[in-house]
């Protein structure tokens, strides 16, 4: 799962508000009950926060998981074995090694991965006498 900076940002901004809102309220409590909130309630928040945050986590991977069945489902066969071995091997994997698991010649592996890297999907590096093939999505 790729973390947006953005998003990462929006975050910690949140954590933030929330800290100050905490403390807001545990000046407001100490005023009335010259008291400190219990410590039960900063427990309670914390594991909120743990909460929800595991909570986008998981939702953020199905929708990953969701986004990427569709973008398969408009590849073309060939490109849909190229993606998925590239999928079952951490997102890379040498082209002569795609040969061999794709099944495919070694033209016909550079024809499909020339398409790939045209639209975006993948990104070709020299390695020596073959080449690093990235997925992009």
């Amino acid at each position: 799962m790729e973390i947006n900076n953005k998003k990462l940002i929006i975050g910690f901004g949140l954590v933030f508000l929330l800290g100050v809102a905490f403390s807001i309220v545990n000046g407001e409590y100490t005023d009335s009950t010259n008291e400190q909130l219990p410590l039960i309630v900063y427990a309670i928040s914390f594991l909120s926060v743990i909460v929800g945050a595991f909570l986008v986590i998981m939702f953020q991977a199905k929708i990953n998981k969701i986004q990427l069945e569709r973008v398969l489902k408009i590849l073309h066969r060939e490109e849909r074995v190229i993606v998925k071995i590239l999928l079952d091997n951490n997102n890379s994997i040498e082209q002569n090694k795609l040969v061999v698991l794709s099944g495919f010649n070694k033209v016909q592996t550079f024809r499909i991965t020339r398409k790939l890297e045209e639209r975006g999907v993948i990104e070709k590096k020299h390695l020596g006498n073959t080449n690093l093939i990235i997925l992009k999505i």
